[in-house]
């Protein structure tokens, strides 16, 4: 009996652990796949208007949020900011915070949007069929002005993660996704006595839902039980925002990376032929839903991780990084059965085209063989960002996609003849490399030298 003592004692931190990950990362989860749900959602009914409208919706939304990405990394800053102020007991400081990086969200999101209203030569640029190029100008052009709004919902997002508050998000998330469905039908379609918009009715509709999401979350903020955090809109100061900056634009640098050559592996499918991209987006959307578990997880441990750093307590900040990473890379296993048993089930929903199931179900058992790659990746670079190191993510996904990934992905799809399979087989080669990186740097333990990153 004398003997299993210690070996339960070792073991109730880790279980404790593991509740109190669990605990914040499930809302988080939920809330990350009603965030790409809009855009399933959006793919889902324009499928009917044909194979160049799907294409378009996909492609375009692929560059919105690839162009957003840096700009979104930026403001996720604020993660290890209000986290590591809240664990140190700074309320004060944690809701100082908040209004800098919303009145960065708004000067960057405004930027942005002016950048996007025409965006047809781009898609020209990358060798897209012209219709495909028009339709998908019209989507970003309708999209465009939901980038501010988009960015501040980060803001109070990683507010109320902050504080580990991860439920009132969810709950928002969950009734966007029903208005985002009725907002699609009435514009895409015409239904309820509105216009048939088509694919420019769907880029409306997902702003609007947007810019409700972000006005429901200052609502929530609202709530008495955050007064201690000092909300009270403050004004900007330069060195606030050049600390947001510093530290957020390697996390915006680490997306733009990951999340880019997804688009840029679109952008081969597309030169491939038009069904190949469009089977190419179905898979990629049913992969992204699989990705926002691990992505909430990340979100979770860098909260976690953050706010251990926060209290002066390294060791439990290391056992919070260790728990993620066997929830991430346990939660993708099972995620990748689908992928392998009921593929053509999944990718039904997308199109009705024989042609483009047939090659959707071929790429899903593809994306089956990095799904713990990626989940691994993903939440060891929240590790890395909760603990302040946010260079490391952004440096090892460069290597790993641009140039490792892409290059050979693209070496197999054309010159090879592999067509759209290879560039999915250069995804699982840079994938596997980045969860290595990423991996053994949050293990090894250097972040404990950083110390709080506002201190």
């Amino acid at each position: 009996m004398s003997s299993a003592a210690p070996q339960t004692d070792r073991w109730t931190p880790v279980r404790a652990e593991v509740r109190a990950m669990w605990q914040l990362a499930w809302p988080v989860i939920v809330t990350q796949i009603g965030v790409i749900t809009m855009g399933l959602v959006d793919a889902a009914m324009v499928g009917d208007l044909g194979a160049d409208a799907l294409a378009a919706v996909s492609i375009g939304g692929s560059l919105w949020f690839t162009c957003g990405s840096l700009l979104l990394g930026t403001v996720m800053a604020l993660d290890p900011l209000i986290s590591q102020a809240w664990g140190a007991g700074e309320r004060a400081e944690a809701g100082a915070w908040f209004w800098q990086g919303i009145w960065l969200a708004l000067g960057l999101g405004g930027a942005l949007s002016l950048a996007m209203l025409h965006t047809e030569p781009i898609f020209a640029l990358l060798g897209q069929a012209p219709e495909v190029g028009r339709l998908a100008d019209v989507y970003v052009g309708a999209r465009a002005w939901a980038m501010a709004p988009f960015l501040v919902f980060a803001v109070g997002r990683s507010m109320l993660n902050g504080v580990g508050d991860t439920r009132p998000v969810m709950v928002i998330a969950v009734v966007a996704n029903l208005v985002n469905w009725a907002a699609d039908a009435a514009l895409i379609h015409g239904r309820f006595g509105m216009p048939a918009l088509g694919v420019e009715g769907a880029g409306y509709a997902t702003t609007a839902t947007q810019m409700a999401m972000c006005v429901a979350l200052f609502g929530v903020l609202r709530a008495p039980r955050y007064r201690e955090a000092d909300l009270r809109p403050q004004l900007p100061t330069r060195a606030a925002q050049w600390t947001i900056l510093r530290l957020g634009l390697p996390i915006g640098g680490h997306l733009v990376a990951e999340f880019g050559v997804f688009a840029a592996a679109g952008v081969i499918a597309g030169q491939v032929s038009a069904v190949a991209l469009a089977a190419h987006q179905i898979a990629l959307g049913l992969a992204s839903f699989n990705y926002m578990i691990p992505l909430g997880v990340s979100i979770a441990a860098s909260v976690r991780v953050g706010q251990a750093i926060g209290a002066g307590r390294p060791d439990e900040a290391a056992l919070a990084g260790r728990v993620a990473l066997g929830l991430g890379a346990i939660a993708m296993a099972v995620m990748s059965v689908p992928f392998l048993l009921v593929p053509a089930f999944l990718a039904q929903w997308f199109t009705p085209d024989a042609e483009v199931l047939a090659l959707a179900v071929e790429l899903l058992a593809i994306a089956a063989a990095f799904q713990v790659f990626d989940g691994v990746q993903c939440v060891a670079g929240g590790c890395l960002r909760g603990a302040g190191d946010t260079r490391a993510a952004f440096v090892a996904n460069l290597v790993a996609h641009w140039t490792m990934g892409l290059p050979l992905g693209w070496a197999l799809a054309i010159p090879l003849g592999g067509g759209v399979h290879g560039v999915w087989w250069g995804l699982v080669a840079s994938l596997g490399f980045a969860a290595v990186l990423l991996g053994l740097r949050f293990l090894r333990g250097r972040w404990r030298a950083l110390g709080r990153v506002a201190a």
